[in-house]
């Protein structure tokens, strides 16, 4: 898509609030959606260029042409990257306003039922939950042999709260167990959760980004291929920049289950309140308030918050896989 640059077309393509035809595509549109930008020169014409992918597939990624043929100086780099914006900018305003049709709903709201039907909730603690997870596990096929791990607290070895969700198979239900590790004798992870990290026929999907707190507070290697696995260790991070393009700052849970659901009727956002959930974990990994000592003592609303979250990563991880399939996407190891 090719467009001439001019500061008039740039200037009716960007929001008021922005201070650039860069800062308007960057902010404004694709951080908002989560979709991926990547700026170059044109080979032969020199002319600046951005790609940008709003999904997964090539019917989902366009790259956009101005007339700007400035050298890769600092300054000449930030005109380049302004002409190509304002391309971008004018270029996807059908598609923008196709995606800001569905309504934003939060998780909750938009899940919450969903979840609350479909989903047990298990204290890891109880007899008989983990044997009630490898059941499930013993029956899927080899290469579905997954579960989504979310962890609360994990600026600490090991961390407050972790949450283990998988799919029942031939169901349209799910088990999360959930374990405190700290009311465990010697205050470690259970010997079912030390052996669920270390089978490297079960792959463990995060969505920890590149951060990785949640699997250093598990003390697990994302590369887990140095120990026989190939399928071991997944981050939707990065799945979602294999599938659809890097971006500058992390998509987070959210954003990934609408590019996971591009044809679900809403877009997912994370609420507000779940930022209380994430103070009362925090609050106990900092010692500002007693850790408990049986997943009873963790209030209903937050437990259900915890498990909601690996419960999500597993929706997304299904949805990411089942578009690569549609895609006819390779698959990511």
């Amino acid at each position: 898509v090719t467009a001439p640059a001019s500061a008039q077309r740039a200037a009716r393509a960007m929001a008021p609030k922005f201070n650039s035809p860069k800062q308007a595509l960057e902010q404004g549109v694709c951080g908002q959606h989560g979709w991926s930008s990547r700026y170059f020169r044109e080979v032969g014409g020199g002319r600046w260029c951005v790609e940008v992918r709003w999904g997964v597939g090539d019917g989902k990624r366009r790259t956009f042409v101005s007339d700007d043929t400035s050298d890769e100086s600092i300054p000449g780099t930030k005109k380049g990257h302004a002409a190509a914006a304002a391309v971008a900018l004018e270029g996807l305003e059908t598609v923008v306003r196709s995606v800001n049709l569905k309504p934003l709903r939060t998780v909750e709201d938009a899940l919450g039922p969903r979840f609350g039907s479909t989903c047990e909730v298990l204290d890891g603690s109880a007899p008989g939950s983990w044997d009630r997870l490898w059941r499930c596990l013993s029956r899927c096929p080899p290469l579905e042999r997954a579960v989504g791990i979310d962890v609360e607290g994990n600026m600490r070895t090991p961390p407050v709260l972790v949450q283990v969700c998988v799919q029942v198979p031939f169901q349209e239900t799910t088990l999360c167990v959930l374990e405190l590790p700290g009311s465990s004798p010697g205050g470690n992870l259970s010997a079912d959760l030390r052996r669920l990290l270390l089978d490297a026929t079960v792959a463990k999907v995060f969505c920890d980004g590149t951060a990785g707190a949640d699997k250093r507070s598990l003390s697990v290697d994302v590369d887990l291929a140095g120990m026989g696995a190939q399928f071991a260790c997944l981050d939707l991070e990065h799945m979602a920049s294999e599938l659809a393009g890097a971006t500058s700052v992390l998509r987070g849970l959210a954003r990934i289950f609408n590019l996971a659901w591009p044809d679900s009727p809403f877009r997912a956002t994370k609420d507000n309140k779940d930022k209380s959930s994430v103070r009362y974990f925090v609050d106990i990994q900092d010692g500002r308030r007693a850790p408990p000592r049986t997943l009873a003592d963790v209030p209903t609303s937050i437990r259900r918050y915890a498990a909601m979250d690996a419960w999500l990563t597993m929706l997304a991880f299904e949805g990411l896989r089942m578009t690569r399939a549609r895609e006819r996407i390779s698959a990511i190891e």
